[in-house]
């Protein structure tokens, strides 16, 4: 938001949040603030009777807050508790013979759960699941806002161990292939060029990729190896008042397991798997957890190895399989608890990736086919370290992460066709005439010229790049899980990355790029980005189960950017950038008003009205007049009402519905001669649409279905054309699917004869048609079908030794994700993996 009334209202909203955090708030009864000391002891005896007074009146004596569903309590009675007893003995008297079990989450905190038989394969139920989305425990089913919760057990047994096996679980959240290994992650239609739309957090740290030369950090996603992880919370709609990083569409965190101070535990695992029309799989993990000081200090080590088969056929190189993928990981994690009031995490982790071909068919070749004259290999490193800090000395809890990471990418594309397309170029044949000390393109001129031009075909960008990115939050909330309360916090975040682009040959034979690098044109580009925000949440409990909530974020962003080109691509016409510095900074409000209406064992009701914020920036790119060279932020109002429901014998309810009004919406465009894509603004668009999820937990089967509908559509005609076409009132946005979906289901088998247990398991997932282009007109216009996928497992266990046979896409579909043309390629298909069938072997240790 920037000025006028509305922008006015916004700042006001926001000082009053923040002051309004800062006056002290009374605890209530069973969450008052316990006073100083290592280990938090009942302050006066408890007295027996039911399970739900008795739970109340233990965390009031201890002062800590106690989370739990009141439905898994009822019915139980508990003990007389005597004065002085440390609360975990306390917990652990009142909870005995009743299959509950109490866990400590942060510092003060402790949730109450289910405790399944060892090696049984049932899922925690929803009512369970604790999550942290709200920066604070809540239960997942009392937690009013649209949000997905993927848990590590449902990563593993699925095998979703990378970006795009976890969206096949959430559907929520629509992956959109730019490129081998890279993604662009959109939530409710939310999509765009630029800064992602969706923030990506590993723990508390937010992390985000070069920029590259289109200034586009959000074509990439970091995708880590989902190994050892606790959880994954899709946040959906716009996160600026809570994660001081912000978000447009919404946020996905990964949890990762911290490491245990109270055991010593590991595990081992490879699998094996072979795929239809490909190369077979292996990979292999190992995690151990060991405790230093028992009970105080603790380090985990995890390392993962993964090589995936190539599908992809050159016919015209005569190679096949040539898109095989390596994911290499490392990740050292430390947990330190001095005493209950204190806690420390810090997690290092090292991420490598690499393609060894685009990893794309064409649909004008047999299936799973290229003829591309090039290959291009790309590669990532990811290196990330960050430290947690949570403090609970008294009524305000403190918490303050300080992160760094490192990430690299060497890029390549094909860009023959794009060199190619200016054979018959004036503009290029004269750049040509003047390199020759000439002017003009005679006939004679343009013959000498495209004699040339045919000297650096086949061609290929090399585009190593990189991003530097330390960021900081500092956190404050009134340290309670009540319907009263705050959240203020501060986060500050520096950005710098560059990139080289190298036009260059590519040898004929191999496709591969010459060494040492036979150079078209090189230019140059360095970006920097600052950003500071103040943040806030105010809740109040208005009425016996109705709160309200207000939210505020201010925010000042700083970009600033050069380029320089040391070698003129004649071709494309590099030489016509004009080197320099150029910046921008914006300074503005989001506001966020929330109404949720909570009753134990009634439906949850949430009303939210929230703002959502990206920075605009600066493009450096040839023949650019002022108006195109900078784009201007954008920025949305998201409107929404969702209802949770209860388990209700095992089943439970969600469904959310939204309206957003997105503004200036920041897109592609390319350059006249296709070369060079870079920002620009669209007019406006809005989105409708709905998410619903029905679930059901028996005593050995568990169903779930998801599926979300997303209506984009331009509400003006675009003045631009974009890479995307030329958009007309009423287009639906390029690459969105309107209908996702997934069927998840999972039945365990116990044996009667010994104590191994069986789980068989399933998904079905989708999504409906989708086109590539505003306009169906578009010379570049591709429609991606509907696709459907199914997958299968049989998982046995028995002790400390599981099995997984798996089947990936059994009815072995293309099942394209996304079809795209551009100046760069035509037709260019981005398939399902094959059938795949896998068959893994997992030992823990203890």
């Amino acid at each position: 938001m920037h000025t006028g009334a509305v922008g006015r209202n916004l700042w006001f909203i926001g000082v009053v949040t923040a002051l309004a955090g800062l006056q002290p708030i009374a605890a209530t009864a069973q969450i008052r603030t316990r006073p100083a000391g290592d280990v938090a002891r009942l302050r006066h005896a408890v007295a027996a009777g039911s399970l739900d007074r008795v739970l109340h009146e233990i965390a009031a004596a201890a002062g800590v807050q106690l989370l739990f569903d009141p439905t898994i309590v009822a019915g139980w009675s508990a003990p007389a508790i005597p004065r002085n007893l440390p609360v975990t003995k306390a917990l652990f008297r009142a909870l005995a013979g009743t299959r509950l079990q109490a866990r400590t989450v942060a510092p003060g905190m402790i949730v109450l759960e289910r405790l399944a038989p060892a090696n049984v394969a049932v899922p925690v139920p929803d009512s369970d699941i604790v999550v942290t989305a709200l920066r604070r425990p809540t239960l997942l089913q009392r937690t009013g806002m649209s949000l997905t919760v993927v848990s590590g057990r449902m990563l593993a047994e699925r095998r979703a161990y990378d970006l795009r096996g976890l969206t096949r679980l959430a559907p929520a959240v629509n992956p959109i292939n730019t490129g081998p290994l890279q993604q662009r992650l959109s939530v409710r239609g939310v999509t765009g060029t630029g800064e992602s739309t969706v923030a990506t957090y590993f723990g508390e740290a937010p992390v985000s990729a070069p920029s590259g030369t289109g200034f586009d950090p959000g074509a990439v996603a970091p995708d880590v190896d989902l190994i050892d992880i606790d959880r994954i919370e899709l946040l959906r709609g716009p996160q600026g008042t809570l994660y001081g990083a912000g978000s447009m569409g919404g946020t996905l965190r990964t949890i990762f397991n911290r490491a245990d101070i109270a055991d010593f535990d590991g595990e081992g695992s490879a699998e094996a798997g072979v795929t239809a029309h490909g190369s077979p799989s292996f990979a292999a993990h190992a995690i151990v957890n060991v405790p230093i000081v028992r009970g105080a200090l603790a380090i985990r080590a995890v390392i993962g190895r993964r090589r995936t088969g190539g599908v992809i056929d050159n016919d015209r190189l005569d190679r096949s399989d040539t898109d095989r993928v390596t994911r290499e990981s490392e990740r050292l994690l430390a947990s330190w608890t001095p005493s209950d009031r204190l806690d420390v995490e810090a997690t290092w982790l090292r991420q490598r990736n690499r393609i060894d071909d685009a990893g794309v068919a064409e649909a004008s070749a047999a299936r799973l086919t290229t003829r591309s004259p090039v290959r291009v290999p790309n590669s990532e490193r990811l290196s990330l370290l960050t430290t947690t800090l949570h403090w609970a000395p008294g009524p305000v809890r403190m918490t303050a992460t300080a992160s760094h990471y490192a990430w690299r990418i060497v890029k390549q594309l094909d860009f023959t066709r794009v060199l190619a397309g200016q054979r018959d170029s004036t503009a290029a044949c004269t750049r040509y005439s003047l390199s020759l000390g000439e002017e003009g393109c005679g006939p004679a001129q343009r013959t000498r010229y495209q004699a040339w031009l045919d000297t650096r075909l086949p061609g290929a960008l090399y585009q190593p790049m990189s991003v530097d990115g330390t960021s900081g939050e500092l956190r404050f909330d009134n340290g309670d899980g009540g319907p009263d309360g705050w959240t203020a916090g501060v986060f500050i975040e520096h950005r710098a990355d560059e990139v080289a682009s190298y036009a260059v040959r590519s040898d004929a034979g191999t496709g591969l790029v010459l060494e040492p690098l036979d150079v078209t044109g090189v230019r140059l580009i360095e970006t920097v980005l600052d950003q500071q925000a103040l943040f806030a949440e105010w809740r109040h409990r208005i009425a016996p189960d109705l709160t309200l909530t207000f939210g505020g974020r201010v925010y000042r962003y700083h970009r600033s950017a050069s380029g320089s080109t040391p070698i003129p691509n004649i071709i494309t016409g590099t030489g016509a950038i004009t080197s320099g510095d150029s910046s921008n900074t914006e300074k503005g409000a989001n506001g966020k008003i929330e109404l949720t209406w909570a009753s134990d064992g009634k439906p949850t009701v949430y009303v939210i009205v929230a703002e959502g914020f990206r920075p605009g920036g600066v493009n450096i790119t040839p023949e650019l007049n002022d108006d195109e060279r900078a784009y201007r932020a954008d920025h949305l109002w998201s409107y929404e009402i969702g209802v949770k429901t209860p388990p209700w014998g095992g089943l439970t309810l969600e469904a959310s519905a939204y309206h957003i009004n997105w503004q200036n919406t920041i897109f592609a465009t390319t350059s006249a001669n296709g070369a060079f894509v870079y920002n620009t603004n669209l007019t406006s668009v809005a989105i409708t649409g709905g998410e619903g999820r029905v679930a059901w937990s028996g005593a050995r089967v568990r169903l779930s279905a998801t599926a979300a509908y997303v209506d984009a559509r331009l509400t003006a005609d675009t003045l631009l054309g974009t890479s995307d076409g030329v958009g007309k009132r009423g287009d639906r946005l390029p690459n969105v699917p309107r209908v996702t979906y997934a069927l998840l289901w999972d039945w365990a088998i116990d044996a009667s004869h010994d104590a191994a247990h069986w789980t068989l398991g399933g998904a079905l997932s989708g999504n409906g048609a989708m086109h590539s282009t505003f306009s169906r007109d578009s010379a570049f216009h591709e429609r991606t079908p509907a696709r459907v996928l199914v997958d299968a497992y049989l998982l046995y266990r028995r002790g400390a030794w599981s099995a997984r046979l798996g089947v990936d896409n059994m009815f072995d579909a293309l099942a394209p994700s996304r079809i795209s043309s551009s100046n760069f390629g035509i037709g260019q298909i981005y398939a399902a993996r094959p059938r795949t069938v896998t068959l893994g072997l997992t030992r823990r240790f203890r």
